[in-house]
């Protein structure tokens, strides 16, 4: 009895072992794929900059970003990189210093749309009929305004800060989410293991999260890259409107605007702004668009 249960518990570990094997020859493969992409490679390099900058940003930075430190609109000059602006505060510590709150909002607008868009697109394409069809009327009239717009009408509900931006730009992504992720499960429903943990009595809440959601993760890690770009980019333009980051925040969109009218005199006040939301906004796409081709192998490198 005890050299069958040791045998047994042999075998547990050795299969462990291969399926752990198996998981880093998969993942091997993917970076393979991903790394042949040299857009996704300077993307990549591009992001880990800007999350260094985020993170260690009070060491980096020359000077307090909301703290004057020369005279106004002074230009770029060896001392004072990007220049200052009309309050005589360095524009590269302030850039700088903005990635984190940039940066967050893209990251948390994500998951905003993304937890509760891949919850319905899971409980609407799981057991259909009414539910599905509520869930995605919902959806639907969501999805009959412009992102922008709606996030224009939450924003003028909310009022206008920078946590409110991030809830305004999640909740106008959500339907996306939702519609990709039940797309997803009604093939993967149809599936024979799925019929399987059925006949064996396996409640809906394990199938959906144990057996479908897995196999349903790429292209929900796939459109959340792409979107963290363009929550950034929606979230700028609010708070360049002046509905996002009240002054005197370092943030991206907010600074751009605030040079909007002296283009002429002081070009660095809204240029090197613009400048980091277009390179995050370009890496997260060019990031996005090799997790696609690593993800699913049929598509081409580029």
């Amino acid at each position: 009895m005890n050299a069958v249960m040791d045998h047994n518990t042999k075998f547990s570990q050795v299969e462990k072992i291969s399926r752990t094997r198996a998981k880093l020859d998969q993942f091997a493969y993917r970076w393979r794929l991903f790394s042949r992409n040299k857009g996704a490679m300077v993307g990549l390099v591009i992001l880990i900059a800007w999350l260094s900058v985020m993170i260690f940003a009070d060491s980096i930075v020359p000077y307090p970003p909301l703290d004057k430190v020369t005279r106004a609109r002074q230009a770029p000059s060896a001392e004072f990189w990007f220049g200052s602006d009309m309050l005589g505060r360095d524009m590269f510590s302030r850039v700088l210093y903005g990635s984190r709150i940039s940066l967050a909002l893209g990251v948390i607008s994500v998951i905003i749309g993304a937890v509760p868009g891949t919850a319905l697109g899971l409980i609407a394409g799981y057991f259909g009929g009414k539910v599905d069809d509520i869930i995605m009327r919902v959806l639907d009239a969501l999805l009959a305004f412009p992102g922008i717009l709606l996030a224009l009408v939450i924003i003028a509900s909310l009022g206008p800060s920078i946590q409110n931006v991030m809830i305004a730009v999640g909740i106008s992504t959500l339907p996306q989410y939702a519609r990709l992720v039940r797309g997803s499960v009604l093939t993967i429903k149809e599936l024979v293991y799925i019929e399987a943990a059925r006949v064996i009595g396996c409640k809906p809440i394990r199938i959906m999260l144990h057996h479908i959601l897995p196999n349903a993760i790429s292209p929900i890690i796939v459109l959340s890259t792409l979107q963290v770009g363009n929550a950034i980019l929606v979230g700028s333009g609010l708070s360049f409107l002046g509905l996002g980051a009240q002054p005197p925040a370092a943030e991206w969109g907010l600074m751009t605007a605030a040079g909007r009218e002296l283009l002429s005199k002081a070009w660095w006040i809204s240029t090197f702004p613009g400048l980091a939301i277009l390179s995050v906004v370009m890496a997260f796409n060019l990031v996005g668009d090799g997790l696609r081709v690593a993800l699913d192998p049929r598509m081409k490198v580029g």
